[in-house]
Order: structure tokens, then sequence, then C-alpha cells
């Protein structure tokens, strides 16, 4: 089975000399000018380039768009990937600098951890699109994500970081303040 795009430039390959004659046989033929003895070439070819553009036009325009089609998912992922982890970089960020005794650049203590982290997941989920937290994996994906991409001291783990920071985001959505 030939591919459509193929099949569409195979039928303007050999459109063209059909419309050719087409344009010939169609009363278009040249004609010798008494005055200067020369085609009227310019008549002749504007005359044969207006059915080979009507053809050419749809068939370019229709190969644009399949072209784009088969890019728009891809481009769509990695654009959706990396506002996830723009989204992650600036929660854990922010993370850092609302939790005082955090600062940025420098390893957050496991005391800490668990306020940055709930901080930071917070903050991306107050600001970014609902479809990247949901491509996150939600509030439990968005918080596990800024937990790895903090500089956390050796004894931090998820159960005594991750686990607390989960369980204030779920008090926080019980009881707002």
């Amino acid at each position: 089975m030939m591919h459509p795009i193929r099949a569409a430039v195979a039928l303007a390959v050999t459109g063209l000399p059909l419309a050719a004659l087409a344009a010939l046989a169609g009363g278009a033929a040249p004609a010798v000018t008494p005055v200067a003895g020369l085609l009227p070439w310019g008549d002749w070819l504007s005359g044969l380039l207006q059915p080979v553009t009507a053809a050419l036009v749809p068939l370019a325009a229709a190969a644009v768009t399949a072209g784009i089609a088969r890019v728009a998912p891809w481009a769509a992922s990695v654009l959706t990937r990396d506002r996830i982890e723009a989204a992650i970089r600036a929660g854990a960020e922010f993370g850092q600098n609302a939790v005082a005794g955090a600062a940025r650049g420098r390893t957050v203590s496991a005391d800490l951890g668990a306020a940055v982290v709930a901080a930071g997941a917070r903050h991306v989920l107050a600001t970014a699109p609902a479809h990247v937290v949901r491509k996150a994996g939600g509030p439990e994906g968005v918080a596990a994500r800024i937990f790895r991409a903090l500089p956390l001291d050796p004894q931090a783990s998820a159960a005594n970081v991750l686990a607390p920071a989960l369980a204030q985001l779920r008090g926080a959505d019980k009881h707002p303040a």
C-alpha cells in the first residue's frame, strides 16, 4: 500500500505533463506575433501554470498539515515534560526560600525537608496549569519530584521527609486557611 503523501506526489508529477497537454489542446497554442516574430511565452506560461498551481497548492497544504500532525504529539510531550521540570525546579526553589532556615543552594536538613517539600508542592499546585500537575502525578507526584530534586542531608529519607510533607499537603486540603 502506498503512503498518502507519496501517492499525492506521484499524482502531481504524472499530472504535470497531462496539464500541459490539456492547456495546449484547449486553445492556448502559441501564436506568432507579426511584429517581433517571437512566441508570447508569458501568456502561454501563465496559462500553463494556473491549472498546475491549482492542483499543487492543495497538495502542498495537505503535506504540511500531515507533517504538523505527525510532529504535534511529539512536540507536545516534549513541551509538557519541560514544563513539568521547570515547575518542579521552581517549586524546590520556592520551598527553600519560603522556609526559615533553608537556603537555596545549600543542603536541606531532614528536619526542614518536609516543610520545604510541602511549601514547594503547594506553590506548584497553585501556579502550574492543571494538565502539568496531572502529568506530574498529581499532588503526590509533585511532592515526590520536589523531594528528589532537593539537595537533602544523607539521613533524609522518604519516610522522614516525604511522608510528613504529604501529610501536611493532605492536612492543608482538609483544613484550608
